[in-house]
């Protein structure tokens, strides 16, 4: 009767996770397989700092430039201008674009963007894809004027085609690479990290924290039963029953069950989980402040992280875009004529508005900016008599000094 009575309430209700499509979509990307538990799709740091990296490059702005005698412009005559800094095609902004371009990278290692030319043979639009595979024909088979016979096979999202063109005609942006040609994901390299993550995790949900912190118990039976199949049996029922979250089930005479639990510290979860999100995030280049844990952080040192954050982490992503997009883009005329892709970085190193004011002020004095370029990068219009250097009045070149007002040397 007993053994009925478990059989009917395990039956009750069946709560085993089930994985949905997108589940099992996110389970390949990180080389699970399908049949682990769901709760693997919960490990977030993964895709934390990914989104974290390609939201930096995102948000900042990179602008069409040129070198000039008197200094460095912004190039808003030239046709790429707004491509690249606001619309790079007709569907996408460039917050988008280049998020999406990012993503990819940090994703699978690279990245591209396929090249759409207008009549005049003029870039008119740039739509992101991921790289499905690079051929190179060193044996002549490829019939083609072009110099460097590359072929690459891509991918545009919402087509579900693949592609072929030419290496000339997309934009190549590399990951982690040992020898400049292939690269390596960064999921390949921490995926034992995010295992080790994902059992972490498993082993408290199940069945720790479904069964309130406890993770086994003992059946003491007042009667003797010493045939082992039957003690199985009873073994198996208790399983089913308990494994399903239940808090309060109904325990028959003659059975005793004592929880056997285990604390967290015991696990030592605590450190096991903060070790595996500092090593997913120093192979990703993200600072533990950016995932929440301000353990090691203050106020007066937030500020030199998020420097380090770009000098260590960003500037190698901004620059390689840089190099891509002034090579790929842009005609070897243009170049000639100082014309070149540049990301505003200030976004990244916008301090408090003390701190700026006093950044600004100092340059303005010492005669390195005009009063209306820092007008400008506080977001206010300039003035009639904003556009002319000053300097304090006390100051000198080293060959005036001893010299009065009209140049004249003193006695």
């Amino acid at each position: 009767m007993f053994l009925d009575f478990l059989e009917k309430r395990s039956e009750e209700v069946d709560d085993t996770p089930r994985l949905t499509d997108e589940e099992k979509l996110f389970l390949k990307v990180f080389g699970i397989e399908e049949d682990q538990p769901a709760a693997a799709m919960k490990e977030a740091t993964y895709f934390t700092c990914i989104k974290k990296l390609s939201e930096a490059v995102a948000k900042t702005p990179l602008y069409l430039t040129q070198d000039t005698e008197t200094g460095e412009r912004r190039a808003k005559e030239h046709p790429l201008y707004e491509l690249l800094s606001l619309r790079p095609n007709p569907y996408m902004t460039a917050v988008d674009f280049w998020k999406a371009i990012e993503a990819t990278r940090q994703h699978e290692g690279i990245a591209g963007a396929v090249k759409v030319y207008g009549r005049k043979g003029k870039i008119e639009a740039l739509y992101p894809c991921t790289i499905e595979g690079i051929t190179i024909d060193d044996a002549g088979v490829l019939r083609s004027t072009k110099k460097h016979k590359v072929l690459v096979d891509f991918k545009v999202p919402g087509t579900g085609m693949n592609e072929s063109a030419f290496y000339e005609d997309l934009l190549i942006f590399k990951g982690f690479t040992m020898d400049g040609i292939n690269t390596e994901a960064v999921r390949t390299i921490v995926k034992s990290t995010i295992d080790v993550q994902i059992k972490v995790k498993n082993y408290l949900n199940n069945p720790l924290f479904d069964n309130g912190l406890t993770n086994k118990m003992v059946i003491q039976l007042t009667s003797d039963i010493r045939d082992e199949k039957e003690l199985k049996k009873i073994q198996e029922k208790f399983g089913k029953l308990y494994s399903k979250g239940k808090r309060i089930f109904t325990v028959p005479a003659g059975f005793n069950v004592q929880p056997v639990n285990l604390s967290l510290a015991d696990a030592q979860y605590e450190q096991i989980r903060r070790m595996s999100i500092s090593q997913i995030a120093a192979l990703f280049g993200i600072k533990m402040y950016q995932l929440n844990d301000l353990k090691d952080t203050n106020n007066n040192s937030l500020e030199q992280q998020q420097l380090s954050f770009l000098v260590d982490t960003l500037l190698i992503l901004y620059e390689s875009i840089e190099q891509e997009v002034t090579w790929g883009c842009l005609t070897k005329d243009d170049r000639a004529q100082g014309y070149k892709a540049k990301h505003n970085t200030n976004v990244i190193l916008r301090s408090s508005p003390e701190t700026q004011q006093k950044i600004l002020c100092a340059y303005v004095a010492g005669g390195i900016i005009k009063p209306n370029e820092a007008r400008l990068e506080l977001g206010r219009e300039t003035t009639e008599d904003g556009d002319d250097l000053i300097v304090n009045a006390g100051v000198l070149k080293l060959k005036d000094l001893g010299k009065d007002t009209k140049g004249n040397a003193g006695e």
